[in-house]
């Protein structure tokens, strides 16, 4: 199992990679809305993917309101590819 990504394995991060791979882009109403997490969990896993070069973080204008959006990178995608992959070998084999 050495391809499982110390970055993507705590369940926060796996959750908000998996929502933000089936997306073009979203803000954090919308990735608490998917994953069950708080704000402050999605603000704190945001930032750790964001660290490690797996997401884009911007600010934007919902109308009149400011709004943090979020997307995944190639390279947070080919991380959350190449894991899910590896989950899958790993389960045929157990």
């Amino acid at each position: 199992m050495s391809e499982i990504n110390k970055v993507l394995y705590p369940i926060q991060r796996f959750k908000v990679m998996g929502y933000l791979c089936q997306v073009e882009k979203s803000n954090y109403g919308s990735i608490a809305a998917f994953t069950g997490l708080s704000l402050p969990e999605i603000s704190r896993t945001v930032k750790t993917l964001e660290e490690h070069g797996y997401v884009k973080v911007w600010k934007d204008r919902n109308g009149r309101y400011p709004e943090t959006v979020v997307r995944a990178t190639e390279t947070g995608q080919d991380s959350m590819r190449t894991m899910l992959n590896s989950l899958r070998r790993y389960s045929e084999k157990h």
